[in-house]
């Protein structure tokens, strides 16, 4: 499955890097290390994530990026990663350019489970 992260508006980038420590990776950026039994990578992690989103026939996709908020650098491989789905503004997804919001948050893990951050719970529940 092919699936492009657009690139938010450089000076957003830089801030949101910065502010929350996230890290981001190109589509064609290979995993360096094998996956270990029960680890995966942020690329297959990613790839579950929009086809589950995909799945739930979720309209506006084209106009999310997806930031791993995990501590794992990008080509590594853990039990499981964190994305905080933003809205992308621009001409065509529309929105303040200056401002990319976090919409949710999803935890996947290695078994391929997907969960959705609940802020009422304070905690993951199933996607």
């Amino acid at each position: 499955m092919s699936f492009v992260l657009r690139i938010l508006s450089a000076p957003l980038f830089v801030l949101a890097v910065l502010s929350a420590g996230c890290s981001r990776t190109s589509p064609d950026t290979p995993a360096r290390h094998a996956a270990a039994p029960g680890q995966i990578s942020e690329r297959q992690a990613l790839d579950l994530l929009v086809a589950r989103l995909k799945a739930h026939r979720v309209k506006d996709l084209d106009c999310l990026t997806f930031m791993n908020e995990n501590d794992t650098p990008a080509n590594a491989t853990a039990d499981r990663w964190e994305f905080a789905a933003r809205e992308i503004h621009d001409q065509r997804c529309g929105g303040d350019p200056d401002v990319a919001p976090v919409r949710d948050r999803y935890q996947v893990d290695a078994s391929g489970k997907v969960l959705v951050y609940n802020a009422a719970e304070a905690d993951y529940t199933p996607f």
